[in-house]
């Protein structure tokens, strides 16, 4: 009896446990999407009085619910997939001055031990999967925590073909989202509460 128990383990274990590392995002990690909902519209005013609107259209929450390390939930094993990291998309339309332009968040938690991640695609600039560094931020004589700054220095081109709006500044919120965006033609757009 003992052989073919050992048998049985050497036939199972010869090809290889399923084994999966998930990483989930936290429910703080979260907060950086949930004011968010697809069909939601932000209006922002910009300081020569103009108007742009932002359109929700995709939420996408990408999270395992069990981390059980024989789970395979969200991996294919057959093809040697062995990680599913959790992450969140949002995906939304920018009409400004009669053009569409694609803002795309991305948030994603790769180990539990290391800083959080995120990647922004902003008109024709993007800002790749970096580490998260929150600071703060006056916005109307109001200081707002947990904020992400970018100057478009720090971006890259975005490959596509957009229309250029010619981003400077971004700036984003972990309980508002986008707060403010300012544009090379000194125009600075905030968001209408």
């Amino acid at each position: 009896m003992n052989k073919l128990y050992l048998f049985l383990i050497l036939l199972l274990t010869s090809c290889g446990l399923p084994y999966c590392h998930k990483v989930q995002l936290t429910s703080d990690d979260l907060k950086w999407i949930n004011h968010f909902n697809v069909h939601d519209t932000i209006f922002y005013q910009s300081n020569y009085n103009e108007r742009d609107t932002l359109f929700v259209t995709v939420k996408d929450i990408c999270n395992p619910r069990n981390t059980f390390i024989l789970d395979t939930e969200g991996v294919n094993w057959i093809e040697g997939a062995h990680e599913f990291h959790g992450f969140v998309n949002v995906e939304m339309n920018l009409r400004h001055k009669g053009q569409n332009f694609l803002i795309f968040l991305k948030i994603m938690r790769i180990k539990t031990d290391e800083p959080l991640k995120g990647g922004l695609i902003f008109c024709e600039k993007n800002w790749p999967d970096q580490s998260i560094k929150e600071t703060s931020f006056m916005f109307k004589r109001k200081k707002y925590n947990n904020c992400i700054l970018i100057n478009s220095t720090k971006m890259e081109a975005n490959l596509g073909d957009q229309p250029i709006i010619g981003v400077k500044d971004i700036v984003w919120n972990k309980d508002f989202g986008l707060l403010q965006y300012s544009l090379d033609d000194s125009s600075i757009y905030y968001i209408v509460k």
